[in-house]
């Protein structure tokens, strides 16, 4: 009886002790759960999600794509129907216009016949270093059948100088020439100021060839060099040089290349609009210029009227406002009877004819 009782009491003993165990183990489940939902390792149904964990990712397998269709090659256009041929029309040629003056460029000191280049008399400011080395100038093209060259006779022609209608001292013009060799002198007084130029070189069918061309003013000489052997165009004292075009001319030679031109066939000048086109030098750069034939004139010098054809130096650049003209007389051989430059400032300078002589 005393051992029942005995296992009565551990009975007892035993029955609240694994109750109390239960309640344990499930008191640490739920626990447990509750630290991994706060840590983001489980999510318990209707429980919120974190806001600041990230949402779960979802894969979904699709079947892969089925390959494209074929293209169809696509088809010919259709031939468009042949029309007959069009009837050819002939361009018409409407003569070239005198070119309009430009834009006023800064003015320079007044003197005659300005072609390209700087300095106190003729030309326009130059710039640019010329190279130092270039290869020879190609052999000049044959002339047009109709362009030839015929020299005029050697001769000293003697012209009034007027600067803005007011006369100065006269100016004169020298050509001499052998047939193979020339010299050309020009010179002119423009108020108290001397300016004189030569020109000397060869002398054939083609026209002149210079070989030196000096400028000499206010007791300063300045020179260019033609070196044909070499193709260069040399300007001394200024450490510079140009390739050498094969009919160059310098700024005076050019006028006594159109009288010949003019000599050996005045019948090219019977219409105006024919232009002549030249590579020219001064002694500080080279540029092209145009002569345009403008029509015939009677110009006064003085002593009556005398017949010429009236050239005119076209505008080199967008703001030459500086005009130069020269008029040839057939009754002097063809030679300059008046030769005239305006300047950006409006003066003039103008050569009337006086008299002449001829020179062995």
């Amino acid at each position: 009886m005393v051992a029942a009782r005995r296992a009565g009491r551990t009975a007892l003993t035993r029955k609240p002790t694994s109750r109390r165990l239960r309640w344990a183990v499930a008191l640490a489940l739920v626990l447990a759960a509750h630290l991994l939902a706060v840590l983001g390792l489980l999510h318990m149904p209707g429980l919120p999600r974190d806001p600041t964990a990230p949402p779960p990712l979802e894969a979904i397998l699709l079947p892969p794509p089925a390959p494209p269709a074929p293209v169809a090659p696509p088809r010919p256009a259709p031939a468009a129907p042949k029309r007959p041929p069009a009837a050819r029309v002939e361009p018409t040629i409407t003569p070239t216009p005198e070119p309009p003056v430009a834009a006023p460029a800064a003015p320079e000191a007044p003197a005659l016949l300005a072609t390209p280049g700087a300095g106190p008399s003729m030309a326009s400011a130059a710039g640019g270093a010329g190279s130092s080395a270039a290869p020879a100038s190609a052999p000049a093209a044959a002339p047009p059948d109709n362009v030839r060259y015929a020299a005029p006779p050697s001769t000293l022609l003697h012209y009034a100088s007027f600067v803005n209608g007011v006369q100065n001292p006269d100016g004169l013009i020298r050509w001499q020439h052998d047939g193979a060799h020339y010299q050309l002198a020009v010179e002119t007084r423009v108020l108290w100021f001397r300016f004189a130029f030569h020109s000397t070189g060869a002398l054939d069918e083609r026209g002149l060839a210079p070989e030196r061309y000096e400028e000499s003013r206010r007791n300063r000489v300045e020179a260019a060099r033609f070196d044909r052997a070499a193709g260069m165009l040399v300007f001394e004292g200024r450490g510079k040089q140009e390739p050498l075009p094969a009919a160059g001319q310098d700024r005076f030679s050019v006028f006594l290349q159109m009288v010949g031109l003019v000599r050996g066939n005045p019948q090219r000048y019977a219409t105006p609009g024919v232009t002549e086109t030249f590579d020219v030098a001064d002694t500080r750069d080279l540029e092209p210029m145009q002569v345009q034939y403008v029509g015939e004139e009677d110009v006064d010098t003085g002593h009556g009227l005398v017949r010429a054809k009236h050239f005119v130096r076209l505008p080199r650049h967008a703001n030459d406002r500086r005009r130069v003209e020269v008029w040839l007389a057939q009754s002097l051989q063809w030679m300059p009877v008046k030769l005239r430059q305006t300047e950006p400032d409006g003066t003039q300078i103008e050569l009337v004819y006086r008299d002449s002589e001829p020179l062995r």
